[in-house]
């Protein structure tokens, strides 16, 4: 995945939470391409006969469908779903909906054409967006000035909100948090005298470990922070460093793929401590690479366990049938296109000045991923994480930061 995605942790989970394949769509580079076809429902009950209803409401969803990144399809599956559903419950003065898809490549500048095509079209009341963090700020100026709506459905990147937007909502812990809540877990279930918290000079991670630190000198534990370079890393140095500081846990706040390496070397150099990760590491590839040195490690995770999420349970079936494995990309665009629906059907909005309006209203949104409240920043007003650990070679799922009805378990 190129630097500049890494603001979107879904990207990566998806491997490990469902094993669907990302469709290759074709479609127009930079290009608006209406992929989801609204059709005109029939009434309860009827047959061929249209259900009046108070016109139709648009969705943009922006993402990769061509280039390197070809996740955009997943978000789009997600809105889609969401759409579908929304659709079959169309009552005679509801509005319908529909998605459109803006192809962004998940690069700069060509979002930057993308979120502009998607603002010149007028039946586009919010967008679901983008994959990147990074580049999702950099859109934000366009959208602004257009009073359009985003939601950003999987990055966690701790800039994104910290600009002041009135018109940006995201759905997962920022980084920063997610830092705090795993720090909460550890000293809650191992009570450590010591901790090191492992972190590379990229554009993931550092804000995680800043978070996992702060609470952790907050409640007392001693706590080294140890940063090393993401292009040119001494995973030998880094152990002996670790070693040296002679924790009891250490926290992995990176990628599995440019951090993974320190852990053998770890291991190599004598450390028989816990490990614990942060959503970086919620891989497919860490338990194939890793998995003998890794097993009991916990990471964290926004995404919840769907399995055992009764009321997920009928969206969860239904989107299988049509489209495969629900990924966290798609449960979250899910969640994302559900909370406009939500918003124009408690508001009657049929334009997006009123639809942005109608999202200053401080308010809960029941969603595939829980209730969901907003904060004046965008981000959400109590964030919850999950905890996964390897166990016999794969993901067992091991509780939450805060308990709630939405798990079972």
């Amino acid at each position: 995945m190129a630097p500049v995605a890494r603001g979107a942790f879904l990207a990566g989970g998806a491997a490990a939470v469902a094993a669907a394949a990302v469709a290759a769509a074709t479609v127009t580079p930079a290009r608006a391409q209406n992929l989801t076809p609204f059709s005109t429902p029939t009434p309860f009950g009827g047959i061929g006969t249209p259900l009046p209803f108070n016109g139709t409401v648009t969705i943009g969803v922006v993402g990769p469908f061509t280039g390197p990144n070809r996740l955009g399809e997943q978000m789009a599956n997600g809105a889609r779903a969401a759409v579908d559903d929304a659709n079959q419950l169309l009552g005679t003065l509801d509005k319908a909906f529909q998605i459109q898809t803006f192809d962004d490549q998940n690069l700069l500048a060509s979002a930057l054409v993308t979120a502009e095509f998607a603002c010149d079209d007028p039946q586009i009341v919010a967008v679901i967006g983008h994959l990147s963090g990074r580049i999702t700020e950099a859109a934000m100026q366009t959208y602004v000035r257009n009073q359009m709506q985003v939601i950003s459905p999987a990055s966690s990147y701790e800039r994104l909100t910290q600009h002041g937007y009135g018109n940006l909502l995201r759905l997962v812990t920022k980084d920063s948090a997610e830092g705090h809540l795993a720090a909460r877990r550890v000293n809650a279930l191992l009570k450590p005298k010591s901790v090191v918290s492992l972190s590379q000079d990229g554009d993931y991670g550092p804000d995680v470990a800043d978070g996992f630190h702060a609470q952790m000198k907050g409640d007392k534990v001693a706590s080294t922070p140890i940063s090393f370079s993401l292009d040119k890393p001494d995973f030998a140095g880094v152990a002996k460093s670790v070693v040296a500081a002679n924790p009891d846990v250490v926290f992995l706040a990176g990628l599995t793929k440019d951090m993974g390496p320190v852990v053998p070397a770890l291991v190599a150099a004598g450390y028989t401590g816990a490990f614990y990760g942060s959503q970086g590491f919620f891989d497919a590839t860490t338990i194939a690479t890793y998995g003998s040195s890794l097993e009991g490690l916990t990471v964290s995770s926004s995404m919840p366990p769907l399995k055992l999420a009764p009321g997920a349970f009928r969206i969860k079936n239904d989107f299988e049938q049509k489209y495969g494995g629900l990924t966290p990309l798609s449960t979250f665009s899910y969640a994302a296109a559900q909370i406009i629906i939500a918003v124009v059907r408690r508001t009657n909005a049929g334009n997006r000045v009123a639809v942005e309006r109608a999202f200053n209203v401080p308010t809960a949104f029941d969603t595939l991923i829980g209730s969901l409240v907003f904060g004046a920043t965008g981000d959400l007003q109590d964030p919850n994480i999950y905890f996964y650990t390897v166990t016999s070679g794969a993901w067992k799922y091991a509780g939450s930061a805060y308990p709630n009805g939405f798990v079972v378990k």
